[in-house]
């Protein structure tokens, strides 16, 4: 009697079929994490700006960045060039435990130039809150509700079009700057200054659009 089987070339296609549906499912599962990951940085930054704005309706003030080792304008997290000098990871200061449990951390870092990173202008009237460089599933734009940059337009003049000297949307607030398409943003205030309303917006510009 024959005893029936698979021939070898049959082999060799449902061994291929059965690689072809495993990498796909381990690209979907990737794909997914990513997609996972980018929502809880969304979710961190909504959590520390509830945060920073309960801290200002008790202080009078958003509350201040730590002191970096770097000299940097931003504070962030432990291992980065925005890490606080004295070692904590209060990178935004007096802020948890009590107005949030923890402060954030960044897992996945791109380089210790990245990570949640925090900056206020002196007075604590403006802030600015950013997971920077850490964006995995997609590129943001102009149009993303978190993009790092304010380009739209408050009184008669567009935010981050006066911060550099020579005039112009910086470089670093540009749709085509690598940083810019993979950072995620929030801020709020307005800068207390008197004057015209072009002084306030620049003042304000000065975080909402500043040099990273």
């Amino acid at each position: 009697m024959r005893q029936s089987g698979f021939t070898l070339v049959e082999m060799i296609v449902v061994v291929s079929v059965i690689a072809i549906f495993t990498t796909v499912g381990l690209a979907t599962f990737r794909d997914a994490g990513k997609q996972a990951r980018d929502a809880d940085r969304q979710a961190d930054l909504r959590l520390l700006q509830s945060a920073v704005e309960q801290y200002k309706q008790k202080n009078g003030r958003y509350p201040a960045r730590c002191v970096t080792t770097s000299g940097s304008s931003w504070s962030g997290q432990v291992s980065t060039v925005y890490a606080c000098a004295d070692g904590s990871s209060q990178y935004i200061v007096g802020l948890a435990p009590e107005f949030i449990s923890a402060l954030p951390q960044e897992k996945f870092f791109k380089g210790t130039d990245s990570g949640y990173v925090y900056t206020t202008n002196a007075d604590g009237t403006v802030y600015k809150i950013e997971a920077k460089k850490t964006v995995e599933s997609e590129t943001v734009t102009y149009n993303h509700i978190m993009k790092s940059c304010d380009i739209g337009y408050v009184d008669r003049f567009g935010m981050c079009d006066n911060v550099t000297s020579i005039g112009g949307t910086p470089s670093w607030c540009q749709e085509t700057d690598p940083t810019f398409q993979k950072s995620y943003a929030v801020w709020g205030g307005y800068a207390n200054v008197v004057g015209s309303d072009i002084v306030l917006e620049r003042q304000t510009e000065n975080i909402i659009c500043a040099i990273r």
